[in-house]
């Protein structure tokens, strides 16, 4: 029940806590990546969080706080390598993680809606690919 209230930033920071273990394995491995790129996921979602919380500008920054690349996972994932220290990579990850939560989310489509809804957003300056809908983590 604890856990129901918690917020993302003092998951995060737990999950940070634990000592390397089965049990830190064991939730990575739920994600299908590793414990060390798991831990840099939640940190980058967090660090996203709080600059849209604190109404920072996000749409061209460059992240300090850089998530890790996986060198394998289980499940779909961007087949073309981008930038760590762009806002589109974030995306993928929550992407990424929705789908293993919630395989019909929605976010890819609210995702475009919003793009379509802003069509002279540079969406390049986040870092997102010509053709990144295309990629099989978006369909």
């Amino acid at each position: 029940m604890t856990m129901e209230v918690t917020s993302f930033g003092t998951l995060s920071m737990l999950y940070k806590l634990l000592k390397p273990s089965l049990t830190k394995r064991r939730i990575a491995n739920y994600y299908g990546v590793s414990d060390s790129v798991f831990e840099s996921w939640l940190h980058s979602i967090v660090y996203v969080r709080n600059i849209c919380a604190h109404h920072s500008r996000l749409w061209n920054k460059t992240l300090r706080i850089r998530p890790l690349f996986p060198r394998k996972v289980n499940g779909m994932f961007i087949s073309t390598p981008v930038r760590s220290d762009r806002l589109y990579y974030v995306l993928c990850i929550i992407q990424y993680l929705l789908l293993k939560v919630n395989p019909n989310t929605t976010f890819p489509a609210r995702l475009k809606a919003l793009f379509a809804e802003f069509p002279d957003a540079d969406i390049s300056a986040m870092g997102f690919p010509t053709d990144w809908d295309k990629e099989t983590l978006w369909q």
